[in-house]
């Protein structure tokens, strides 16, 4: 984890209609950092990450990646979005191609890669996610942790600076769940900046750098991760892992 703040919050605020959901949130994502969001439903997590790639709009403060404004108007909304990969709880794979295809669809279609070119790297990002067998299957051919797999090789075909992972384990079968986790772990060792919500409290004890505790739209907690899960520095924190452990 290098020392330089590669996505920045400041100040940020978001409303949805009258709901607050966002509340003077300040953050520092550094390079390679995994910082790893917790805390209960409606908290703001995901909104907090959606809001990294504007898929929602803010209505107050900044964010930044590599100290280019995201949420400035004039900002390029489609050249921010290949800088910043995001997967979903729901794969969000398209249905009619294959594993391959759509993993070579982004670089080709949005990027301009060559098709050979993209093909090629593509085949080492199958393998990387241990599916080079399945290129040629369907999405409904894979199961759920496949599909998972899938849809995390087709972020990081757009090779992007940071990367989102918003609960993406949540909608798998138990025994499918460390196959997704493993694939993140490896991400994590090759110094991938990843900024993930998840419940997966193993995980975020042994992978995670950071745990930022989310509550009623506020950050109640920042703290490196082995000192959160040893001794939490505020009562919320304390009152999150009473209830989970």
């Amino acid at each position: 984890m290098s020392g330089e703040a590669l996505v920045e919050f400041e100040g940020v605020n978001k409303y949805f209609g009258r709901t607050h959901v966002l509340k003077d949130i300040d953050l520092e994502v550094k390079a390679q950092e995994v910082a790893v969001i917790i805390g209960p439903s409606g908290s703001g997590k995901s909104t907090l990450l959606r809001c990294t790639n504007r898929l929602e709009e803010i209505q107050s403060g900044e964010i930044r990646l590599a100290g280019d404004s995201i949420s400035a108007p004039d900002a390029d909304v489609n050249r921010l979005r290949q800088r910043v990969g995001m997967v979903f709880q729901s794969f969000n794979l398209f249905p009619h191609m294959t594993a391959i295809e759509n993993i070579t669809i982004g670089p080709t279609e949005v990027k301009g890669v060559p098709e050979a070119q993209a093909r090629e790297q593509a085949e080492e990002l199958i393998a990387e996610v241990g599916l080079g067998d399945q290129a040629d299957s369907y999405p409904a051919e894979l199961s759920g942790g496949q599909q998972q797999r899938v849809a995390i090789a087709r972020a990081l075909a757009m090779d992007p600076q940071v990367m989102l992972f918003d609960e993406v384990t949540s909608a798998l079968d138990p025994e499918l769940v460390g196959e997704v986790l493993d694939v993140m772990r490896d991400l994590a060792t090759e110094g991938m900046t990843m900024l993930v919500v998840t419940h997966e409290m193993g995980f975020a004890r042994e992978v995670g750098d950071t745990i930022t505790l989310m509550s009623d739209g506020h950050i109640a907690e920042r703290t490196p991760a082995a000192e959160f899960f040893d001794q939490p520095s505020t009562d919320r924190g304390k009152e999150f892992l009473s209830r989970l452990l």
